[in-house]
């Protein structure tokens, strides 16, 4: 066996996802810090307040105090208590009535998971137009509880808790309008998933996943009329975990993917296809809303984004983070009348940045900093360095292959090996070397320090400090700070390095600014010396270990002659014109105008306008009833652009970025720049490999070819296969 055994397994929720925004619930009587708003989207719990219930209330100074004002979430907690036998004169009940039918196969009931605690017992009634369809009494084991249903739909649920622990009040954390189904390697057939994020963001995000399971009961065969193929949502939860067979025999668990269903799954020949995308491939929604008038990207996203109804996250928040600096760039244009995703794609170009979903499914606006010889463009700065030192090179991913000869103790070896006398032919790439000098015991009276401040912000969870690889000397120790503007995020020290290359991991370092590196102790009249530094979201290197047999290809963009970003504006063609006119019954009028208007007025005859809301390309209205003449004028506005181009070579290809957001100079100049960079890095690398499902399109990993032993390389594509064993296809940008 080559490989231990790899391991999936994929949990799929049949819920009707549009139940969970659809009524409240209400209770026969509730604790006044019980929290209903949590119940419906899978909150992540910490803590339970103290009560005054029979062992409920440990003094070991975990427990929290009720506070006299404000509140945290703490789930559903009734305030009927228990006798000493555990019975309810007066039974727990929550009810939760929706305003139109729903259909899924059960519901899925969490309790007490903080104390593991939950009722004997628990009854599900099912209703539709005042009766009840179906009546479950099942009986509870664990602090999660599957009821199934074969009713058709339902627009009333009533739960109602059975015993409990003598004198103890029932608690409900969370409600899944669904039940969930966990496949394995035992019917799981294969599995796929394919994420393709362009860093310019020119197109949309391709998140996507597959997996086959074998189905020979036919539950997802839609001719099946004992099946639970219509129970299923198109935008149903999906998460996809992968396991791998340590040495000792035990499962490591890697942190699950999380997708939403596209489709109804295909049955055929006794297996089940089912297929997801990430977040933002779901949001295929139109928006209209957008509004003429100078506004920022940040709030013109976010209006997109609330726009969608989209529920929140576990943690209770927004499934999504908009970077601040789009809160600074501004537009005079309003968005076309467009799917949620695309205009997305729109502003996340407009603003240089990323449009991607993480594996938690949150979609990110963030910026995307490129430099010609790194992806982190920013500034250096030390506390004293000795003249030839050379910070540039440092970002740059070669190995220094000899190092200057020093007048310290025992590093000026007489060998014409690997030192050479200043100056040589070939100055550059030998890195920092630090002013301070260790004394004769290795420590320092100064220790040398650099920062490292970054244009734009990223997440830092690997730092890999390379020192001095020619003599393979290096510190005793290093402590490691990282900063968000002027707060410090984490500090990191390694103790007992042993050898030239030092890898610093910190799960704090998210949207780092600026990071602070301390040298400590080495061996005695040394100075210190850097001569590369990455910064990564893993240690992993594609090389060729990993890497299958003679799959590596290269291929090489173009020479790039300029970039050509258009720079547009909006003028008012004329006088008034009459943008729609008909008769309607309708109460609820939605109207699309063929182009951009604005002094929007609008007049009904044989009936009155109750309200409207006007936008720059729509308007809804809301009328009276009956039959009604409804005339619409404004004054038309024309689109037109004016292109600059930005020469880059005398000869090459014409790069042409378009974005009808982009209205004012110092986007059109940012663009282009930012195109400038990202393109001059032309060598792009595709491979087969073994497959690692720990990494992210976007990552920052090693890379080595037949001419290079490692390069900081950009995931561009990356797709992983399970088939009873992992596989890989990976597209990355060099980065030199």
């Amino acid at each position: 066996m080559l490989r231990n055994r790899s391991y999936v397994k994929i949990a799929f929720s049949n819920v009707d996802t549009s139940a969970a925004t659809d009524g409240s619930w209400v209770s026969n009587g509730a604790q006044s810090y019980s929290e209903f708003d949590t119940v419906d989207y899978n909150y992540d719990y910490q803590a339970s307040y103290a009560a005054l219930e029979l062992n409920r209330w440990a003094l070991d100074g975990n427990t929290v105090i009720v506070p006299a004002s404000g509140t945290m979430y703490d789930g559903f907690i009734s305030s009927i208590m228990s006798n000493a036998d555990g019975g309810f004169t007066t039974a727990a009940v929550i009810t939760r009535e929706f305003s139109v039918p729903h259909t899924f196969p059960g519901l899925t009931l969490t309790f007490d998971t903080r104390y593991k605690e939950w009722p004997v017992s628990v009854t599900v009634d099912f209703y539709l137009n005042g009766e009840v369809l179906e009546s479950t009494t099942a009986p509870v084991t664990s602090e999660i509880v599957q009821i199934n249903t074969r009713a058709a739909s339902c627009d009333k649920i009533v739960i109602t808790f059975g015993n409990t622990l003598p004198y103890r009040r029932p608690r409900l954390e969370d409600v899944l309008y669904g039940v969930q189904k966990v496949f394995t390697n035992e019917n799981i057939i294969s599995t796929r998933q394919s994420h393709d994020v362009d860093p310019l963001s020119r197109r949309l995000p391709q998140e996507t996943m597959q997996f086959v399971i074998l189905d020979y009961e036919h539950n997802y065969d839609p001719d099946n009329p004992s099946g639970i193929y219509q129970y299923v949502d198109k935008n149903s939860p999906v998460s996809i975990q992968f396991g791998y067979e340590l040495p000792n025999g035990k499962i490591e668990w890697l942190k699950p993917d999380k997708y939403v269903l596209n489709s109804k799954p295909k049955a055929s020949k006794n297996q089940a296809t089912f297929s997801g995308t990430g977040l933002i491939g779901s949001l295929s929604g139109t928006f209209y809303k957008s509004k003429l008038g100078s506004k920022n990207f940040y709030d013109m996203a976010e209006e997109v984004l609330l726009d969608a109804g989209l529920t929140l996250s576990e943690q209770g928040t927004n499934p999504w983070v908009i970077d601040e600096s789009l809160k600074q760039m501004f537009t005079t244009a309003a968005l076309p009348i467009d799917t949620h995703m695309n205009c997305l794609q729109l502003i996340a170009h407009a603003c240089r940045c990323r449009l991607f979903t993480d594996d938690d499914n949150i979609i990110h606006i963030k910026p995307f900093g490129v430099n010609v010889v790194g992806i982190y463009s920013g500034v250096w700065a030390d506390n004293g360095h000795l003249w030839y030192s050379e910070w540039d090179t440092v970002d740059r991913g070669n190995r220094v292959g000899n190092t200057y000869a020093a007048l310290e103790l025992n590093r000026w070896t007489l060998d014409g090996g690997e030192q050479v006398i200043i100056e040589d032919t070939d100055s550059s790439g030998r890195g920092f070397v630090s002013e301070s000098m260790t004394r004769a015991d290795g420590t320092y009276a100064t220790a040398p320090v650099f920062t490292k401040t970054f244009d734009v912000s990223h997440d830092l969870p690997v730092l890999a400090i390379r020192f001095d690889t020619p003599l393979d000397e290096y510190p005793t120790s290093i402590q490691v700070k990282y900063y968000k503007g002027s707060t410090l995020l984490d500090t990191k020290t390694v103790m007992g390095i042993t050898s030239s290359e030092v890898f610093v991991n910190s799960s704090l370092a998210i949207d780092c600014t600026k990071i602070e590196v301390t040298m400590n102790g080495g061996l005695p009249y040394r100075r210190m010396r850097v001569s590369k530094v990455y910064y990564r979201e893993t240690d992993f290197t594609l090389d060729f270990t990993s890497i299958g047999e003679n799959s590596q290809s290269i291929s090489k963009i173009d020479q790039l002659k300029a970039v050509s970003v258009a720079k547009y504006a909006y003028t008012v063609d004329g006088d008034s014109r009459t943008l729609y006119e008909g008769t309607t019954t309708e109460t609820q009028l939605h109207v699309e105008f063929s182009g951009l208007a604005q002094d929007v007025q609008i007049s009904v005859s044989g009936g009155t306008l109750v309200s409207s809301s006007i936008y720059a390309r729509a308007a809804d209205l809301v009328l009276s009833s009956g039959t009604k003449t409804v005339v619409i004028t404004g004054k038309s506005l024309s689109e037109n652009s004016v292109v600059v181009s930005y020469p880059v070579n005398l000869d090459g290809e014409i790069d042409k970025e378009e974005n009808p957001l982009i209205t004012n100079d110092e986007m059109c100049s940012a663009l282009a720049n930012q195109v400038m960079k990202y393109l001059q890095m032309r060598n792009t690398y595709e491979a087969s490999y073994r497959g690692n499902p720990e990494l992210e399109v976007g990552d920052i990993i090693g890379l080595q070819t037949l001419y290079t032993d490692e390069m900081d390389a950009l995931i561009l594509v990356d797709e992983i296969t399970f088939n009873g064993s992992l596989s890989g296809k990976m597209k990355v940008k060099g980065l030199i």
